[in-house]
């Protein structure tokens, strides 16, 4: 039994040394030829050139300020009917409520008359004594004094409609932008009945990122698009004013955006605004070049020496072609991965592919 055992151990020793010797002549060294696998990519060159990004922004047509047109009366009123509704469309002289003088105005009107009657005919017997030689110049002077005073204030009643026609009617052409009043309110006096804006007189406000400010400055050209109203066409506005204050609200900044001389478009209307961000001299790399990350970070591969580097990088405007990166270890000229990037590892081995 023990012959039998020392015959098989010197089988597998006589065998282990045939098939080392067999592996090292073979060059079956393996392990110090594998490389690892080669990735097929396509690249592109990193260059430094100028970059456009188009913004979009969103908001509504209103009034310039200043430009509302109110329409009120002179004295306390009673609204007997509201003709008109808001967005309506008038022109000069059109009736925009039916009113009444309310009690007071009345009981104001009467009293006024009743002083233009009174001192006229005071007037008329100072005239008369001051004829006679019976009243003096100081006299007279005063009777006329009231009954100016007293005609004025009557005929300032009048003219403001309190013993006329009870038709309020529109100072200007325009569109109602808000009546103030409903049927039976009493208002009083200068109190507004309606609004009204002309048709020129208005322009856009915009709620903007505060992020994309850098890219507006005051008279530069933004594109305004109805939303609501695609038969209008495009309009070509200028920036009139940005403010410094975040809506609470909306958490956006406000820009008023001026339009040209004939815009007519409806007061109140949503529109969309597209304007530019440019960055010129930066390192610019294809949209595919970039990928994020589990860390919503940013990056990608170079290839140096056959191999691929990885990047962090940080990302600026970008467009539908091209994106701004920024990295302290890029340059203008190296070699980005464009295509197959996405099964790429730090140092792996490349194959360039020419694109098609």
């Amino acid at each position: 039994m023990k012959r039998i055992v020392a015959w098989i151990i010197a089988a597998a020793v006589v065998l282990s040394i045939c098939y080392c010797t067999w592996q090292h002549f073979s060059g079956g060294g393996g392990a110090e030829k594998n490389e690892g696998p080669v990735a097929r990519v396509q690249v592109a060159q990193i260059t430094r050139k100028g970059i456009s990004e188009k913004l979009v922004a969103y908001g509504s047509v209103v009034a310039q300020p200043g430009k509302t047109h109110s329409v009120s009366v002179a004295f306390e009123t009673r609204v007997r009917h509201v003709l008109v509704a808001p967005g309506e469309f008038v022109k000069e002289g059109d009736p925009v409520t039916e009113v009444e003088p309310s009690a007071a105005a009345q009981l104001q009107l009467q009293q006024a008359r009743s002083a233009a009657e009174t001192s006229q005919r005071a007037l008329n017997q100072i005239e008369g004594r001051f004829n006679l030689k019976l009243a003096t110049n100081q006299d007279l002077d005063a009777a006329k004094k009231a009954a100016a005073d007293a005609q004025a204030q009557l005929s300032s009643l009048e003219r403001a409609g309190a013993g006329g026609d009870h038709r309020v009617r529109s100072d200007t052409t325009g569109i109602i932008a808000k009546v103030d009043v409903q049927d039976g309110q009493i208002v009083p006096v200068g109190g507004p009945l309606v609004e009204i804006v002309a048709e020129d007189e208005i322009e856009v406000k915009l709620g903007v990122e505060p992020e994309d400010l850098p890219a507006l400055h005051p008279r530069q050209p933004i594109t305004i698009f109805p939303v609501n109203n695609p038969e209008q066409g495009q309009v070509e506005g200028s920036v009139r004013l940005i403010t410094r204050r975040v809506d609470p609200a909306t958490r956006l900044v406000d820009v008023y955006v001026a339009l040209p001389p004939g815009t007519k478009m409806m007061l109140d209307g949503f529109v969309r605004a597209e304007f530019e961000r440019v960055a010129e001299n930066v390192l610019v790399v294809p949209r595919s070049a970039v990928l994020p990350n589990e860390k919503n970070e940013y990056e990608l591969f170079t290839v140096e020496n056959g191999r691929a580097h990885q990047h962090a990088v940080k990302v600026g405007l970008e467009n539908q072609s091209d994106v701004e990166v920024s990295a302290p270890d890029l340059s203008a000229g190296q070699a980005v991965v464009t295509l197959g990037n996405y099964e790429l590892e730090d140092g792996m081995a490349l194959e360039i592919e020419k694109s098609k």
